[in-house]
């Protein structure tokens, strides 16, 4: 098979591979079991109902669970399948949840708090370990941060080289583990900080420093993206002769098509504040109009990983799932296609790089307003409602902020060239190419996904 990249990185010009000579990714997968953490997460979610749906001969789904509010994880299975993205996999096989078993432990204990018997379990029958379990808030205490994000994956790292069939080791990082690169590479880059000497100083009763602590990050924007590229580094020197592979995807926004069109149940990312500002509560950002949003559809990123876990040759590979080398979206872009979303909107943004002048326009254009709507609220005998949501968007604009303000542009040779290796069939199955967003589509799509699934607005 060959392939050609354009300098621009926008087209591939593919041979597929000869018959006979070539696996397709549901036959990789036949027989198979598999070890994912992270399911009752965003794109977990997502992972476990792809593999089940397109890889129907997977032998078995171990999945990383912990009770939860009084529930025992066989409750949080049966819930977990009680969810709208589940669907179209019951229709299809009503008996799919006992290919999924659970694995109770905790992702930040040692072995991962896991029973001896499930140990051996795990041990002698998994041969593909997807690890998409995160703490995705940036506000977390930096301790906690690590303890999740980077020993977690020291865990479950650990677990994959005691594994007798291994084949590949999949671990779920961010596009933004290095901002300090305007132009990320598919590689793994010096860490910001030393990892022992982090954990040294976590140890101390002062490891709440802020000036030691921002030292280590550099420039780093936040504790989550720190530890993402702290675990990468850790996975590089330790991951010996474990096939693995680094995923990075940008922000993952809700699903393109599978399972279901416009799919998600988080406000996190992007959604938060698109949400707000297409219904008006947000009418600032920082940044300029031609900086690029770098989003990705969840279900992209499920299906580069799944794709990627089948072809895994080498010692370590790098795969960035993002937009903007290929597909770029500019927050000007993103504004225009929302005003296609419906025709009594009119979406109006002031961009500003000048701090100052943000909390001028955020002051005027949204605190006010809001202010005095709640004042009519209140004399009305009503509740007052706007300035909470006024809170919330000042929380979701800080975490944003640097994300908006900045520009970077992702490149994806090694995602692209592995999508062009596959066969028609596994790219129709498995699509994960972004030069096939229609972002105009796709915002529309997305928006619908939010009233549907999140605003609880069915139409």
């Amino acid at each position: 098979m060959t392939y050609r990249l354009s300098e621009c990185d926008a087209e591939i010009i593919t041979q597929y591979p000869e018959p006979g000579s070539y696996v397709s990714v549901p036959d990789f997968y036949a027989g198979k079991s598999i070890f994912l953490t992270g399911v009752t997460g965003f794109l977990g979610k997502v992972f476990l109902e792809k593999l089940l749906f397109s890889c129907e001969d997977i032998e078995t789904i171990y999945i990383l669970i912990r009770e939860k509010k009084g529930k025992t994880p066989l409750q949080r299975i049966e819930e977990l399948f009680d969810k709208p993205l589940f669907s179209r996999l019951k229709e299809k096989d009503p008996q799919c949840k006992k290919k999924v078993i659970p694995i109770i432990g905790e992702l930040s204990e040692p072995g991962l708090g896991i029973s001896k018997a499930n140990e051996e379990t795990l041990l002698d029958k998994v041969s593909v370990v997807f690890h998409a379990a995160a703490n995705v808030q940036f506000d977390k205490e930096l301790k906690e941060i690590i303890n999740t994000n980077v020993c977690g994956t020291k865990y479950v790292l650990q677990l994959c080289q005691r594994m007798k069939n291994i084949k590949a080791f999949v671990h779920v990082s961010t596009a933004y583990c290095h901002t300090d690169q305007t132009v990320l590479e598919e590689r793994v880059y010096p860490p910001p900080a030393e990892l022992s000497e982090v954990l040294k100083f976590l140890q101390q009763p002062q490891h709440d420093n802020k000036k030691q602590i921002k030292e280590f990050f550099k420039e780093q924007p936040n504790s989550y993206t720190f530890a993402k590229a702290l675990a990468e580094t850790y996975i590089a020197e330790n991951c010996g002769h474990v096939p693995t592979i680094i995923i990075r995807p940008s922000i993952i926004s809700s699903s393109l098509k599978e399972p279901l069109p416009g799919w998600l149940d988080t406000w996190n990312g992007a959604t938060g504040l698109i949400t707000a500002s297409y219904n008006g509560a947000n009418r600032v950002l920082l940044g300029e109009g031609s900086n690029i949003l770098d989003l990705i559809p969840v279900d992209f990123v499920a299906n580069l990983a799944i794709v990627a876990a089948t072809r895994c040759t080498s010692p370590l590979k790098v795969y960035n799932c993002c937009s903007s080398g290929c597909n770029p979206l500019t927050l000007k872009q993103l504004i225009s296609h929302m005003n296609h979303y419906g025709c009594d909107k009119n979406v109006s943004i002031i961009f500003t790089n000048n701090k100052p002048s943000m909390f001028t326009f955020t002051f005027l254009l949204q605190t006010t307003p809001s202010f005095t709507a709640d004042m009519f609220l209140r004399a009305t005998g009503k509740s007052p409602k706007y300035m909470k949501i006024q809170s919330k968007l000042t929380l979701a604009q800080k975490a944003l902020s640097y994300f908006t303000s900045h520009s970077w542009v992702m490149k994806a040779d090694n995602s692209r060239k592995l999508y062009a290796s596959l066969s028609i069939q596994d790219r129709q199955t498995f699509p994960c190419d972004p030069t096939d967003i229609d972002w105009k589509q796709y915002i529309t799509i997305y928006l619908e996904g939010i009233n549907q699934f999140l605003m609880k607005n069915y139409t």
